[in-house]
């Protein structure tokens, strides 16, 4: 592999891009052959990744190269570059939170899943966050002659939904609601919880638990709606009342997960398991709250975390795994169709999520310590 010229005022990504262009030409890439990967081509070159993979997308999109999910990149059978038709389709991402937030863990997720099929599909990506009047930012949309499509991301403002629906090009909600479930206004791509809800509390149950919290988010949507009443079911199939006592909603905190869960293993019968189907904050809130009660997990008392985001935790987390790069490569997939069939009917795309046993949970103590006291 030719070295990479450090001191060249061209740019390192032009440089690869002539680079893979006269391997091509000479032969040594044939047509239907592989090229090397972003991995290997960045460690012969002593390059990042990311501007190896600016190289390989651009020469995606001239025609010169493609890229097959799962396999590889690849040289065109006729390798002459396709006549250039302008900038590529532009699709907007639309949230309105903040990207550079990093506590968004799932949203960083849910883009690298939008980036990489992006990529592959040859389109270019422009963030779009909300900002208000409302009436004013849809406008701008409207007016950006570039954006051939849209992702609403974490969207469930249904005034601001309603505005968008008018848009006279297509959009997916990936992980957001319709802002009328009986009058669908949007593509929508979506995690289905109710099972793997459904699996962790009978798996709880199972255990010997009889006494299980559940904290969410608080809102009204039907993913959180879906949470609770997977919890509910599981209780009543195995016999046992729904007590409104131990199921809380409210804006996901550490802070107030740390105080309501304090307040419950204070409790004169203290609950012995905890579904944190919410934040991650929610999961940090109440371990805090467990462990300066003087307790440990799963010894005394038994969590189920939701979401799979938290990294690194003594004891590992019993989690349900929400398939967040996939949420965002479905949503690209469902543009793509509206791009080729634009009358095709609305399409609802639900992903099943999945419950993970791990470390977190265990047989309920059948004498608790009392509070304050750590036991060895």
């Amino acid at each position: 592999m030719e070295a990479i010229l450090k001191d060249s005022p061209q740019p390192f990504y032009e440089q690869i891009k002539e680079m893979l262009r006269e391997k091509i030409t000479r032969g040594e890439y044939r047509a239907d052959s592989a090229i090397p990967n972003e991995r290997a081509l960045a460690k012969q070159l002593s390059l990042s990744r990311m501007t190896v993979r600016r190289a390989i997308v651009e020469l995606t999109q001239e025609g010169l190269l493609t890229r097959i999910r799962g396999k590889g990149t690849f040289v065109r059978g006729s390798f002459a570059p396709r006549e250039r038709r302008g900038r590529p389709p532009v699709v907007g991402i639309v949230a309105e939170f903040d990207r550079t937030n990093n506590q968004n863990v799932f949203c960083y997720r849910m883009l690298a899943g939008i980036q990489q099929a992006s990529e592959e599909a040859g389109l270019t990506l422009a963030f779009r966050r909300v900002s208000r009047p409302h009436e004013a930012f849809v406008a701008g949309l409207r007016e950006d002659q570039a954006l051939k499509g849209l992702v609403l991301l974490e969207m469930n403002n249904p005034p601001l939904q309603r505005l968008l629906a008018k848009l006279p090009i297509p959009s997916v909600l990936v992980d957001s609601c319709q802002p009328d479930e009986n009058q669908p206004l949007f593509n929508e791509v979506n995690h289905d919880s109710q099972a793997a809800v459904k699996a962790a509390v009978s798996s709880l149950l199972r255990l010997g638990h009889r006494d299980v919290v559940l904290m969410m988010g608080e809102s009204k949507t039907f993913l959180h709606l879906q949470r609770r009443e997977a919890y509910e079911a599981a209780l009543r199939e195995h016999g046992l009342p729904v007590r409104e006592d131990r199921i809380f909603a409210f804006n996901p905190s550490g802070e107030t997960a740390y105080a309501l869960m304090k307040r419950l293993l204070n409790e004169p019968s203290p609950p012995t398991a905890l579904l944190c189907a919410g934040g991650d904050e929610l999961v940090h809130g109440a371990m805090a709250a467990v462990y300066t009660h003087g307790w440990r997990i799963p010894r005394d008392f038994s969590l189920v975390a939701y979401g799979d985001t938290i990294g690194f935790t003594v004891p590992p987390l019993c989690n349900i795994r929400v398939p967040w790069e996939q949420l965002g490569i479905a949503g690209i997939e469902v543009l793509k169709e509206r791009f080729r069939q634009p009358t095709l009917p609305l399409k609802r795309v639900f992903l099943p999520c999945e419950y993970l046993q791990r470390g977190s949970c265990d047989t309920p103590r059948a004498a608790a310590p009392p509070a304050g006291v750590a036991v060895s």
